[in-house]
């Protein structure tokens, strides 16, 4: 059996050279908000203190102000994108490596790895340059400081987590919990002096934080720009539909196989009566961020995308290897251990019905998009066509100076803007998860079909209006 620590070094290759692969992805999805906000700071229209309302995502920037160090010090490029997002990647593998052997033998924690470069959603959201990657890097380090002991250094990076984004906060306060919780056999009620003391440098700087934010903005917390559409709050029957789409969210793209054989020795576990310390601080680490996460989500009306779920993901994935190697006979390891890599492979290629969210910046089944987008974004251009005679939806819709990085604006209207028969064309796409399915009907069946453009799983089309 190969070494865990030459499974490391594979994987970091192997992470290097889907990097450089990817060089030529642009931004995409949220990953367009965040390119936009850097785009402004490189070209001095605003500061990581006083961004405009409109772009204002209630936390520090820290993704845009790395992102706009990166360019300042080599060149505002894809490329140059890319390779800032390559340390976050291997600190990932780097973190989840330290936090697996503490559970796993060596054997397992080489399969934990091959895990991790199997997860859509991990692989995917690296490719694409996504924000949630330095969160996942820098809660994976809080979490293995923390088992460490390290309290010091764990100091100063929560906080980072807490400012990073909202989903940031969560996790950050998830994590005083997790101590808690470790410490309460041992200390019992003293544990909460003990946890408030390693976190008043994170509470000091968020509380700051937050205060200059509302001396500045006139708010806290939600945005008066979108109070009543992502962050409005949901009456309860919405709410019970909002906890079964995070279910399905987290079991989506093969992870099924991985929550199943984790409950199989949960159970077997508890017919044992067994009460290691192991299995306990692992289930803290999965099922306590995963709780503020789901309970911070379901009363807001913002859907849950796989990548919200990272972490727990990756804490799955040294469950599933950990109840592998406790709790299921020898004879059925293999097996078991093949059919959760050949479930989370197949999970790129998991598609359902155009009406339902596909998670297209969670699974490598969207890398075709790009190539795609691209060819006809210059189709339309070489045939003289307005951008702005083009109705489509997002992430269509998104600005080619944030996802290409060029100079110039190359952007379609967003046809929501205004009644579908204003617009001359029609630009649709299965990547669109919010098409109305009467509005796609009506544009399929009554307007001409001028382009259409296939790979993979993916398609675009382009329509023009018989009446324009």
């Amino acid at each position: 059996m190969i070494k865990s620590n030459y499974i490391l070094y594979a994987s970091f290759l192997v992470l290097t050279g889907v990097t450089l692969f990817s060089g030529s992805i642009p931004f995409f999805w949220d990953g367009t908000f965040f390119s936009e906000s850097a785009c402004g700071m490189f070209d001095g229209s605003f500061g990581p203190f006083d961004f405009p309302d409109n772009i204002d995502n209630v936390t520090f920037p820290v993704y845009s102000t790395y992102l706009c160090l990166a360019w300042k010090l080599f060149s505002k490029s894809l490329l140059v994108s890319h390779l800032a997002m390559l340390p976050f990647l291997l600190g990932i593998c780097y973190e989840f490596y330290k936090l697996a052997k503490k559970f796993l033998d060596d054997k397992l924690v080489s399969l934990a790895l091959i895990l991790l470069l199997a997860e859509p959603t991990f692989m995917t959201q690296g490719m694409i340059m996504a924000y949630d990657i330095p969160l996942l890097y820098l809660f994976l380090l809080a979490l293995n400081l923390l088992l460490s002991e390290r309290y010091t250094l764990y100091a100063f990076i929560v906080p980072v987590i807490a400012l990073y984004s909202i989903r940031g906060l969560v996790l950050a306060l998830s994590l005083p919990a997790i101590h808690f919780f470790l410490l309460f056999p041992k200390h019992r009620y003293g544990s909460f002096l003990i946890v408030l003391r390693q976190h008043v440098l994170c509470i000091f700087l968020v509380a700051a934080w937050f205060m200059y934010h509302k001396s500045k903005t006139g708010w806290y917390l939600v945005s008066p720009l979108h109070a009543e559409t992502d962050e409005q709050l949901l009456p309860f029957s919405m709410m019970l539909k909002q906890a079964m789409f995070i279910t399905w969210k987290l079991i989506d793209f093969g992870r099924i196989a991985a929550w199943l054989l984790l409950l199989t020795g949960m159970y077997i576990a508890l017919r044992r009566n067994d009460e290691s310390e192991k299995l306990r601080r692992l289930l803290l680490i999965l099922f306590v961020p995963l709780a503020f996460t789901v309970l911070f989500m379901i009363p807001f009306s913002n859907p849950a995308g796989h990548r919200y779920f990272m972490f727990t993901f990756a804490a799955l994935l040294i469950g599933a290897c950990y109840m592998l190697q406790e709790y299921i006979p020898q004879r059925w390891q293999k097996a078991s251990a093949a059919t959760l890599l050949i479930a989370l492979l197949s999970g790129n290629c998991w598609m359902y019905p155009e009406r339902f969210g596909n998670g297209w910046d969670s699974s490598l089944k969207v890398i075709p998009y790009f190539s795609l987008k691209e060819q006809m974004d210059q189709y339309i251009s070489e045939n003289n066509i307005d951008p702005a005679t083009v109705g489509t939806q997002y992430p269509l819709i998104a600005d080619k100076r944030f996802t290409h990085l060029t100079d110039t604006s190359f952007a379609y209207t967003n046809v929501w803007r205004g009644p579908l028969k204003n617009y001359a064309y029609f630009l649709q796409s299965n990547v669109i998860n919010t098409d109305i399915p009467e509005q796609v009907e009506e544009v399929k069946k009554g307007w001409i079909l001028v382009k259409k453009l296939e790979s993979g799983q993916v398609y675009i089309s382009l329509y023009r209006n018989p009446g324009k």
